[in-house]
């Protein structure tokens, strides 16, 4: 029959074999990834000569304070209404479709243009040219863009107007 273990020995490596033993994987692990260190090392070298890390490192020290002020500043009332503005541009934005918006940016584009040259030209239109600009075709297709904005804009706000029952 075999002899019971009464007595167990444990390795436990000395200071400086675990030393020698994180180096090795340590070594192992640069190599592995050379291109990404290189790649990190060039970046904080771009970041260290504009002034960013030291920055970043000013920032780190006094976080306390900056924080303490970044909060009093979000804590002012127009703060909030800017934060609340902001979400409600990105749900308009985002309610919109591309396309109406591609083609709403082209025509402002188009008329600002226009504006630029009539502008730089001095030209004035007597009131006869105004009016006889309004059979031009593309005159009329913008009156009656911005008639229908407006009637929508109106129902709206008449609709917010109303009593809510």
């Amino acid at each position: 029959m075999a002899k019971p273990i009464r007595q167990i020995n444990k390795h436990v490596p000395n200071p400086v074999e675990e030393q020698a033993e994180a180096l090795s994987d340590m070594l192992k692990a640069i190599t592995d990834n050379r291109e990404a260190i290189i790649t990190s090392l060039d970046i904080l070298k771009q970041l260290q000569d504009m002034g960013a890390l030291t920055a970043i490192q000013s920032l780190l020290v006094k976080r306390n304070d900056v924080g303490a002020i970044a909060i009093g500043q979000i804590n002012q009332p127009t703060m909030k209404h800017a934060i609340k503005n902001a979400m409600n541009a990105f749900k308009f934005f985002g309610s919109l479709e591309p396309e109406q918006v591609q083609s709403m940016i082209q025509s402002i584009s188009g008329g600002l243009e226009r504006f630029s040259e009539t502008m730089q030209n001095g030209e004035s239109k007597s009131i006869w040219k105004l009016s006889a600009s309004l059979f031009n075709p593309e005159v009329r297709t913008s009156l009656t863009t911005m008639v229908e904005f407006l009637h929508g804009m109106g129902e709206s706000i008449h609709q917010d107007q109303q009593p809510t029952q």
